[in-house]
């Protein structure tokens, strides 16, 4: 009886030894009997006279040991060669948004030589960076960097791509020109195109004016008229400016011959705060815009009213708000009552938490307050401070909202503090180029 041993797996190229027993009809080993041995399909393995099996190609086969009569065969079945390593080439890469770069994984047997037609898995650290797709092609989707991966049977390889924007090369600012009216303002746009004229979303303008006591200009492009003469608007983005010339003329004068409130009554309670607005009309019953309001409570312990018409109602009765201009006036009556008794503030939560503003930037915060329960309560005063209000300043601008505004200093972080009753709550303001 002729027993071989059951093979392992065999790669292409690689070999293992069989070994057979030649049992005699006593059962015993017959030593030194001569072994034949074959292979059923030599396109897959071939088998040595003395039991050496060589893969030659993927697939099964059978090897057959025989002696004196008796055989015996076992299955063989021949294996890729496993991968024991990768690469991905190159290992850096550089690109800009929107554009391509095309990895390659190039994987090694154990030898050190160059496997081929093996599958590679590819992934990204970073989506929001670069992406990748089946055949290693990686896309820049925003600047950053990202660890693009290449995995194949378990080996791992890894290559650093760095996402760049676009250069800008020039900056168009629409309309270039434009005549204004003192007091009215204009929208002006910004694009910004790259070397071959594409125009480059998403990029950053800082806007100044060359001239801002003839006009300014706001963060997002609105330029306010506020004097006659000639202003130069400009738009800077990655270095590059774009220009627009702002020519401001004086309306003509007219002089106020009516002032009316809205609303003539108003009902508050203690603590809470609601906006009269006053419009003044020329002698033709047209509105008048731009004009110098002064308001004006009889009872500020009742009610106080800010240079904006702003009412917040502060102790019970009535209180006359009245609003003056150009010797013309109109009053608004406030009457305000104490809340009924409500659970204590336990916390203050300001939304948003956290802010990144620019010089010159504002932002309105909001504050509410919760009991001990989680429960949102209404009608109650909240005060807003600003632990440096020489860089960031705070100004309350209803019953739960503030705007803040970065006014000087270097960068940093600032902290604004919403209180009500004994609790606080707080957002961390930074301030960057």
């Amino acid at each position: 009886m002729i027993t071989p041993a059951a093979p392992p797996a065999v790669a292409v190229g690689s070999q293992f030894a069989l070994q057979a027993e030649v049992h005699g009809t006593d059962g015993q080993i017959v030593p030194g009997a001569t072994v034949f041995w074959s292979s059923l399909d030599t396109n897959v393995a071939i088998v040595t006279t003395t039991g050496i099996v060589t893969g030659k190609a993927l697939g099964s086969t059978q090897v057959a040991a025989s002696s004196g009569g008796q055989s015996a065969v076992v299955p063989v079945a021949v294996v890729p060669v496993a991968v024991a390593s990768i690469a991905i080439l190159p290992a850096q890469a550089s690109l800009t948004v929107g554009a391509t770069a095309a990895l390659q994984a190039v994987t090694y047997d154990a030898a050190g030589q160059v496997l081929t037609g093996r599958s590679v898995v590819w992934a990204t650290s970073a989506p929001q960076i670069a992406t990748v797709d089946n055949s290693g092609t990686v896309t820049g989707v925003s600047a950053g960097t990202a660890t693009i991966t290449g995995t194949s049977e378990g080996k791992t390889a890894s290559a650093s791509v760095s996402v760049s924007l676009t250069p800008v090369s020039s900056v168009a600012v629409t309309p270039s020109s434009a005549m204004v009216v003192a007091g009215h303002t204009v929208a002006l746009t910004a694009v910004a195109t790259d070397a071959n004229g594409n125009v480059l979303s998403g990029r950053a303008v800082v806007w100044s004016s060359a001239s801002p006591s003839v006009a300014t200009v706001s963060t997002l492009g609105l330029v306010s008229a506020v004097a006659a003469g000639t202003a130069t608007i400009k738009a800077t983005s990655d270095g590059k400016t774009g220009a627009a010339q702002i020519v401001v003329s004086l309306p003509p004068p007219a002089a106020v011959a009516a002032v009316s409130l809205a609303p003539s009554t108003l009902s508050l309670q203690v603590g809470n705060a609601s906006n009269l607005v006053a419009t003044l009309r020329d002698s033709s019953g047209t509105a008048l815009s731009g004009r110098t309001v002064a308001w004006m409570s009889s009872a500020p312990a009742v009610a106080t009213v800010s240079n904006a018409g702003a009412v917040t109602a502060v102790g019970a009765g009535t209180a006359v708000i009245t609003a003056t201009s150009e010797g013309k006036s109109a009053a608004a009556t406030i009457t305000v009552s104490i809340p009924a008794p409500t659970a204590a503030v336990a916390s203050v939560r300001i939304t948003p938490s956290t802010v990144s503003l620019r010089n010159n930037q504002t932002a309105v915060l909001t504050a509410k307050v919760y009991d001990s329960r989680g429960s949102q309560l209404a009608g109650r005063i909240i005060a807003w401070s600003s632990n440096d209000s020489s860089a960031v300043s705070v100004t309350r601008t209803g019953s739960s909202t503030a705007t803040i505004a970065v006014v000087g200093g270097d960068n940093g972080t600032t902290i604004i503090t919403a209180t009500c009753e004994s609790a606080t709550g707080t957002s961390v303001v930074t301030v960057h180029d």
